[in-house]
């Protein structure tokens, strides 16, 4: 692959990183609560995949306590370096500037890869094969996105949040494309009417290994 195919379709404007750690913005009041609802327990080693400034980080390495780990992974180090002022000391953490489709982690090592408002943004085909490489047999990737634009609350009047919606992966596209690359759905669920979905899966290849 060509260097440029590994961009993002939007490069989020790093004068804006503050940004990301609003609750509002992201229409998630409790992090901690929505990692745990969607499988990530104490002791794992996670992968943050697409980052950004670390909204999901803190609540990831809570969840995983002080005998789990979280690697976190985002591409632009002016983003990166919000991140670190907030949870550059954490022991459990450890922060990479790479990308999600070649992050050049260890194979195999890891219980959990958690992708959080980032996979509509890359070819998925492509995540899905570096997310395959890096979990170990049997882990589960953890997928957070935005649903249809429709089922979205307005911020302010005639605005919605989140992307525009030929810009958004839907969850029956998303689906479709696990199906396709041999993943198996393991849990899914909706948020604030279906504005927010996620969905859990494992490989077949890797069970198959397991």
């Amino acid at each position: 692959m060509e260097p440029s195919e590994y961009q993002p379709k939007h490069l989020f404007d790093p004068a804006r990183a503050a940004s990301l750690l609003d609750p509002q913005q992201r229409m998630v009041a409790d992090p901690l609560a929505l990692v745990r609802e969607m499988g990530i327990l104490p002791g794992m080693r996670v992968v943050d995949l697409g980052c950004g400034a670390g909204f999901f980080t803190h609540a990831l390495l809570e969840a995983v306590g002080e005998d789990g780990r979280v690697v976190a992974v985002e591409l632009q180090e002016p983003i990166l370096a919000v991140l670190r002022e907030r949870l550059g000391s954490h022991p459990q953490l450890e922060v990479i500037l790479a990308d999600l489709l070649n992050t050049g982690l260890e194979s195999g090592g890891w219980d959990a890869v958690f992708v959080a408002f980032t996979l509509h943004e890359v070819p998925v085909a492509v995540a899905l094969v570096e997310i395959r490489r890096i979990l170990r047999p049997g882990g589960v990737l953890a997928i957070l996105d935005w649903g249809h634009a429709r089922t979205c609350p307005e911020q302010e009047p005639g605005r919605n949040v989140g992307p525009p919606e030929e810009e958004r992966l839907l969850p029956e596209v998303l689906r479709r494309q696990l199906v396709e690359a041999g993943w198996r759905e393991t849990a899914y669920g909706e948020r604030l009417g279906g504005c927010h979905y996620w969905v859990n899966a494992q490989s077949e290849t890797c069970n198959e290994l397991a």
